[in-house]
């Protein structure tokens, strides 16, 4: 992100919280998790201190592949239960609801990894909890052999770019605060896999209090009032995964509008490769170094690229590009990796300082040219993901991808933008790796050199009397350490699952049974991740361009159908009963996030650089005093 640059290119503000109260009192997850999926309710606590009723807008952070199925919120004893519209038909209702004095509250997807929550017309005095329920995918990790669940609880704001390089900068904006928020955030994580004896889960960035029952873990924070500065990650142990396929089903109640169909989650393993098996490549890295990687973000993107750089051979050829306001490459064209540009290589990126804008598209465009279509070539994005224009990356990824080439996303930091870091990976055939501050990056480096060797079985697809469609349509590859999830519609009679590709001894062919599949039946969290893969199928398509009203009303359809929050469908509760008088005036409130950790307010763009000589005489001086905020009319 940009030091210094206009307000507007920022992305968000810092605000004050000297002398205010906030209405966000306590974040509540409390989730559940086996088979590589996980059901985790969040629950906002927002309280009115004010005399007047309350609104308030809070920027959500959600995992980029999870589904929003549920939303509602508690007000005493009472719970108001939501349901799904099309955006326009929720945003009319929710005014309406606020004319007429009744409390609301309306959850929109702004990004797939952002959501804009607003709580309408809190009674003064009063406790307002609201409510989502997102399911999600977890990540395998192949090399350990275990599963890992992440939720973000903040959001860093996002480099704009110039104008017009984001259509809905509003929407995004993040407002930062300049101190803590005073908001605890509580995990009560129950795994039901069951548990490997002598291991229990971790976690890189937070303190755990593990118990377990002989059948079960359940994983708490140790720590009491734990703030929300990072995303929560739990690692734990399982058995070894089937280097074949695993086939997990559902199907909705019979009343259910897709009823009539079975949906599943297919999950395919690469097969073991004996020995080194890598190709001859062409391996480019871009690395962030904008404003916002300033510090142990930097440090720790160095520490990962190191590690690749460490891993290959003479065999191979190898670019280096950093980009911030402008790329800058390490030298003009491909070296071949001999010790000596090894070396050379790794004193490059130890060299490297943070600071300027986040011009992230050119530079991806630029590594995407090839040097020679008869090698595999590899593109490394290491970042933060702190860009609004995902759309204009990702897009450049899905036009200019060449034959043969695949994007890998690394995303560094304590609270990365998956949103660009999920996409672009998707749109590259790759794999996202995410690696916090806290975690050893040694780890993430043998990720990433797993993924940048040759693919262990190219070409992938489905097919088979029992799919009637498949998510994502593009064909995948299987890298190595790096499981598949496709998103399967089945016959609900059953059949046959066929999954084909090329490996590299010849034809790769898979064949499985499935058996009759009843209402009812399965976890209804497989059914809302085929429905959300199917959106993303759609996002995708229409990325490198702006959406057509054909994909819209597509989208529209499914979030309607299968209960999801979309770009164009949005969550809705409204208490049918009159909460406040709809003639006060109502006080609108935007709830600030905490500063990610690691993260400076300087690096993002938030606050100019202040010699210290200024910052004497500011103490000197004293803070000034904030504003009031005040009262704003009704809508």
């Amino acid at each position: 992100m940009k030091t210094q640059t206009s307000p507007s290119s920022v992305g968000g503000r810092l605000v004050s919280t000297d002398g205010r109260v906030l209405p966000l009192k306590a974040v509540a997850i409390e989730a559940s998790a086996s088979g590589g999926l996980a059901r985790t309710p969040i629950r906002h606590t927002f309280d009115n201190p004010f005399e007047e009723p309350l609104e308030v807008v809070y920027k959500t952070p959600l995992p980029a592949d999870a589904a929003v199925t549920g939303y509602g919120f508690l007000v005493g004893s009472r719970r108001i239960e939501g349901r799904v519209c099309p955006v326009e038909d929720a945003r009319e209702a929710y005014d309406q609801a606020l004319s007429e004095g009744r409390t609301s509250a309306m959850l929109e997807e702004d990004r797939s990894a952002l959501f804009t929550q607003t709580v309408g017309n809190v009674p003064p005095g009063v406790e307002v909890v609201a409510e989502l329920t997102v399911d999600h995918p977890l990540a395998w990790r192949l090399a350990e052999g275990g599963w890992q669940w992440r939720l973000p609880t903040t959001t860093g704001p996002r480099y704009l770019g110039a104008p017009g390089d984001v259509d809905d900068p509003d929407r995004i904006s993040v407002d930062v605060a300049d101190g803590p928020t005073g908001v605890g955030v509580t995990l009560v994580l129950r795994i039901e896999d069951r548990p490997i004896e002598g291991v229990r889960p971790d976690s890189p960035d937070h303190r755990l209090r593990v118990i377990s029952d002989g059948d079960h873990w359940r994983v708490e924070l140790a720590d009491d009032d734990v703030p929300p500065d990072r995303d929560l990650v739990v690692r734990w142990p399982a058995a070894a995964a089937d280097p074949s396929v695993a086939i997990r089903t559902a199907r909705p109640p019979a009343d259910a509008e897709h009823g009539d169909s079975a949906y599943a989650l297919l999950t395919l393993t690469p097969p073991a490769v004996a020995g080194d098996r890598c190709a001859p490549r062409d391996v480019i890295a871009l690395i962030d170094t904008s404003g916002s990687m300033r510090g142990e973000p930097l440090a720790q993107a160095t520490r990962v690229l190191s590690g690749l750089v460490g891993s290959l051979g003479p065999q191979d050829r190898l670019e280096l590009i950093e980009f911030s306001t402008a790329a800058r490459r390490w030298r003009p064209g491909a070296v071949e990796v001999t010790a000596e540009a090894q070396a050379a290589a790794l004193v490059w990126l130890a060299e490297l300082r943070a600071g300027g804008a986040t011009e992230m598209a050119d530079a991806v465009e630029e590594a995407l040219t090839p040097l020679d279509p008869g090698r595999p070539r590899q593109v490394v994005l290491v970042s933060d993901g702190y860009v609004g224009f995902e759309r204009r990356v990702v897009g450049h990824v899905r036009a200019k991808l060449p034959q043969g080439c695949t994007l890998h996303c690394v995303g560094v930091g304590s609270a990365v933008n998956r949103t660009l870091t999920r996409w672009a990976s998707r749109a590259g055939r790759g794999r996202e790796i995410l690696v916090t501050l806290g975690e050893d990056g040694e780890r993430a480096a043998a990720a990433l050199v797993a993924a940048t060797a040759a693919p262990v079985v190219t070409d992938v697809s489905v097919s088979g009397s029992a799919v009637r469609s498949v998510a994502p349509r593009v064909a995948t590859d299987l890298l190595a350490g790096a499981p598949a999830l496709v998103a399967l519609e089945l016959d609900p009679g059953g059949g046959d699952v066929v999954v084909r590709g090329r490996g590299a001894q010849g034809p790769f062919e898979r064949r499985q049974v499935v058996d009759p599949v009843v209402h009812g039946h399965g976890p209804p969290a497989v059914t809302a991740m085929v429905g959300r893969e199917r959106v993303a199928d759609l996002e995708m398509e229409g990325v490198a361009g702006p959406p057509t009203h054909d994909a819209d009303e597509r989208i529209e359809a499914i979030g309607l159908a299968f209960g999801l929050a979309t770009r164009r469908t949005s969550w809705l509760a409204v208490d049918p009963e009159a909460a406040v008088d709809p003639r006060a005036p109502l006080r609108g409130v935007v709830m600030p996030h905490e500063l990610p950790r690691g993260l400076s307010a300087e690096g993002l763009g938030l606050r100019a650089p202040v010699d210290r000589s200024a910052r004497v005489l500011a103490c000197m001086m004293g803070p000034e005093p904030p504003p009031p905020l005040p009262p704003q009319s009704r809508r």
